[in-house]
This record gives C-alpha cells, structure tokens and sequence, in this order.
C-alpha cells in the first residue's frame, strides 16, 4: 500500500508525477528500529541517492557530478548527515563518481563499493554479478548484473523489508532479457537508467516488473526517451523526475511505504 503524504492531489502527465513539496531546513523522520528511508537527491547533474537506517547507518550511493558538490553537501545537511558509513558507486562515470574523495573527506567513509571492474586509486570493495550482500539488518543488496564492457557499471536490486527497488545502470536488451529470465518482478520502485535518455525497457518487462513508481535523475541537455515515457504511460507507472530544488524521500517499513518531496526553495 502506497500512501502519498503531503499532498492530496496526485498530478500525472507525460514527463512526470509529482506531489507538492513541503519547504524544508531540516528532516528528521525519526526512523524506528525496523524502518529505512531512501531519498533521491535533486542535483543539477549526476545521480546522488541517500538510504537512512533505523540502526543509524547511513550509505550514499553515487556523488554526482563534480560541479555538483556544493548541492550535495547542502541536501546532506538537511538530512541531518555528519557522517555516511557506506559509499556505493554504481557506474564509473563523471555523472556517478567524480566527488568520492571529497566526500570521504567531508564524511569519513570508510567502505567504498564499487562494480568488479572499477579501477580506482582509493581502497574499494569490488562486488561481481550474482553477488549478494547485507548492508544493514534492515537492507539486502543482489548484483542483478555486471557491466563486461569498458565503463564499470552494475544493476542492483534493494530488498527492504517487502519492498524491492531496482536500481538499473543498463538499458540494452540484453540485460533486460537476463532479468526477464530470472525472473524479476514484484518491484515497488525502479531507478531509470541513463538518466531517461536511450533504449528502454519494453512493455513485457515493465509489466513483469508490476512496479509502481519510477525515478529518474537528470543532467545537462538531458532528453526523455519517447519509448520510455510512451512505455511507463502504459503501464501506468508514476514517474518521479528528480529535478534541481525537489527531493524525494520513500519510507518503508517492512510492510508499506510513504512519498514525500522535499522542495529546498
């Protein structure tokens, strides 16, 4: 069960579905023991995502572009976040992973993920497909996929409770045919790969994924796949577009979810 928080009025359209934005300084959810909270960060180029643990855990995946760093620090100061004990990176690509040393400066990380072959000149941990790992008591993580070609990159599957989000770095058919063999369905939010732009995920495997909810990340000149939007509508899935200025915060507990946007302006 999905409860829409803040707003009464859902608005649906091509581009996207949004809730109105409360105004905000600071957040505290107030995360009981069994609850986690993953916010999909608005900067102005690149992916940020940040996961809230009621154990006090916090992990950051992906930092985004380097010329967005300032609005980083500024959404993880309204989040409260002095200190991130898990940084994944998902791709290694300017838009993902340009601010990691800054950031394990700024926050003191101490664990950095990354894909099987991402070369780095910091200590990692190197996950590989069909890995499977627990990142806290509440969170579960499966490598879905591996990128075996130049740029790094993996797809990730996020098991909260009874929730799953599908963190998708892929959008060739390939991949999408790997995941309809698995098979991968019952998902409640995927994260767009390629920030909306590409080849997209066909109706069959949206149908198969009976999500709900889609995010998607923005970046300079950024240009919505017409098969993605056309694809998404069909199935009537909401699509998030995370744009500069609004964030998007899901809390879960094991057995529903709430929505809620944040707007910093």
């Amino acid at each position: 069960m999905i409860k829409i928080l803040i707003s009464a009025v859902l608005f649906f359209s091509f581009m996207n579905c949004s809730v109105s934005a409360a105004v905000i300084k600071n957040v505290d959810f107030g995360l009981q023991v069994d609850e986690v909270v993953i916010t999909f960060l608005p900067l102005s180029a690149g992916e940020a995502s940040l996961i809230q643990d009621g154990s006090g855990e916090t992990i950051l995946i992906n930092t985004g572009n380097a010329s967005s760093y300032p609005e980083l620090k500024k959404w993880l100061k309204r989040y409260k976040v002095k200190k991130i004990n898990q940084l994944v990176i998902t791709k290694q690509q300017k838009y993902y992973d340009s601010n990691v040393q800054r950031a394990v400066n700024d926050y003191q990380i101490e664990r950095i993920i990354v894909p099987t072959q991402y070369q780095a000149e910091f200590q990692t941990e190197k996950w590989k497909e069909n890995d499977l790992f627990q990142l806290t008591n509440n969170i579960h993580v499966d490598v879905l996929h591996a990128s075996k070609q130049k740029i790094a990159a993996m797809d990730l599957l996020f098991t909260i409770g009874e929730h799953r989000i599908l963190y998708a770095m892929s959008s060739s058919d390939e991949v999408e045919e790997k995941f309809l063999r698995i098979p991968l369905t019952h998902v409640d939010v995927l994260k767009i790969p390629d920030f909306g732009e590409g080849t997209f995920f066909s109706n069959a495997f949206l149908k198969q994924l009976d999500t709900q909810l889609a995010v998607a990340f923005t970046k300079p000149g950024r240009s919505y796949s017409p098969r993605l939007l056309s694809n998404l509508t069909a199935e009537w899935i909401e699509l998030y577009d995370v744009r500069e200025g609004s964030a998007y915060s899901i809390k879960m507990s094991l057995k529903s979810y709430d929505v809620m946007k944040f707007s910093a302006k």
